[in-house]
């Protein structure tokens, strides 16, 4: 490689990470700002009193050999604070090798007003359980929750008050950690989900951008979900697809910061590298499908297209690095580009190490000690990049796509609410 192409390269890969950065710079702003506010505005609303009860819900919670947390998911959908007679729990269980049918069936038998079981004749994946588990339900809301979640007691009557807004058609709740504290990698997942959720999904809601559905703790109207058939079956990322196909066509999705759910963070790196494979993949085949987005250009629909190019942009960022290692050792001199590229992998750092320590600084008190897993977000970031890479050439070679479970062992360790490492 010559240095003027290396140059040139170079140029446009760093043209496209800056436009990125600042974008997805600007939301995450708004996002810190919204939330203090509602720092602020949580202690009015502990005041006030519960939300209404007017709805009627059919909550699905697809399950595959899940024996180690379904209990503890079913027993905290039993604890909402919401009247049973308004509420349907549907359990469609993947053909489980394990003690998970079993477990559901006896909530089944216990509460046979509320719980109904059913049971695949074959898997095929999350989104075709949850199309099947769609056919039974008949109330107004149809919500999904994955297996490991653990709802707050609050959670219906939360959304309640969103979906008081007849122009809501979809729902987004936050989910957090509820076993943040087992070791690194899951402290690691559990900042980022406070950055994603916290940050840019807060941020996207305040500016009225895209915001997409993460697969659990998510609500739609039930007439809206029929009319649009449903789950994609040939998605690896059924909840984003469906949000786009929701907002192409205009109806409104809203992120909820208070309508909450714990959930089990991986804690090890083999289920870590299959999750994010599936999700990324999953990405870059929407972002690609839905490209026609941008036939017509509005806020969402121009935002979404950023949004899902996410993991293109750490392909593009893993590249940066590739070409700055090759220009360093084989070219061997030293160019403004390379002083550049140096600058901006730099800048790269400063800004997800401010990222952390935004987060950290804004949960009470403040423990001098969490500074010190600050750096390792940006190992955390590169190892997030090789993942997005490999993700990518699985596209490109159009390799064998399956729908895989992220494997889950029922940890649970203490946690402080008020996410304190």
């Amino acid at each position: 490689m010559t240095t003027l192409a290396s140059d040139v390269i170079s140029i446009i890969l760093l043209t496209v990470l800056l436009i990125w950065s600042a974008y997805n710079g600007s939301i995450i702003y708004i996002g810190i700002k919204q939330k203090r506010q509602q720092a602020k505005q949580s202690r009015i609303d502990q005041e006030q009193p519960p939300g209404s009860t007017g709805l009627s819900y059919s909550i699905i919670v697809p399950t595959k050999n899940e024996a180690s947390v379904i209990r503890r998911c079913l027993d905290g959908i039993l604890n909402i604070d919401y009247p049973k007679d308004k509420l349907q729990v549907i359990v469609v269980d993947g053909n489980s090798v394990d003690e998970t049918l079993s477990i559901c069936k006896e909530f089944e038998q216990k509460y046979p007003q509320t719980f109904t079981v059913i049971s695949e004749k074959a898997t095929h994946g999350k989104p075709a359980a949850l199309n099947l588990a769609v056919t039974y339900t008949t109330n107004d809301i149809v919500a999904v929750f994955d297996a490991d979640s653990v709802p707050h007691k609050d959670v219906l009557r939360k959304a309640t008050g969103y979906f008081a807004n007849a122009k809501i058609d979809a729902l987004q709740g936050r989910t957090s950690s509820i076993n943040e504290r087992t070791n690194v990698l899951t402290r690691l997942i559990s900042q980022e989900e406070k950055a994603w959720y916290q940050m840019l999904l807060a941020g996207r809601e305040k500016l009225q951008l895209f915001v997409p559905l993460n697969g659990t703790c998510q609500f739609v109207r039930r007439p809206v979900l029929l009319e649009f058939g449903g789950w994609d079956e040939n998605s690896l990322t059924e909840d984003v697809e469906l949000a786009v196909r929701l907002i192409e066509k205009n109806h409104s999705i809203k992120y909820a910061e208070d309508v909450c759910s714990d959930q089990e963070t991986p804690t090890m790196l083999k289920s870590l590298f299959k999750q994010r494979i599936r999700w990324y993949r999953g990405y870059m085949e929407t972002a690609l499908k839905y490209g026609r987005l941008l036939d017509k250009i509005n806020r969402r629909t121009l935002d979404a297209e950023f949004s899902l190019a996410g993991p293109f942009m750490m392909v593009v960022s893993l590249l940066s690095y590739i070409n700055w290692f090759i220009i360093i050792v084989f070219l061997s001199q030293s160019t403004p580009i390379i002083n550049f590229t140096g600058l901006v992998i730099a800048l790269t750092a400063v800004s997800l190490v401010s990222i952390g320590i935004g987060l950290t600084a804004s949960e009470k008190p403040i423990k001098p000690k969490n500074i010190l897993w600050i750096p390792s977000i940006y190992i955390y970031w590169l190892m997030q990049m090789c993942i997005a890479g490999w993700a990518f050439l699985k596209l490109v070679t159009r390799s064998k796509r399956e729908w895989s479970k992220t494997a889950k062992n029922g940890s649970q360790a203490p946690i402080n609410k008020r996410g304190v490492l």
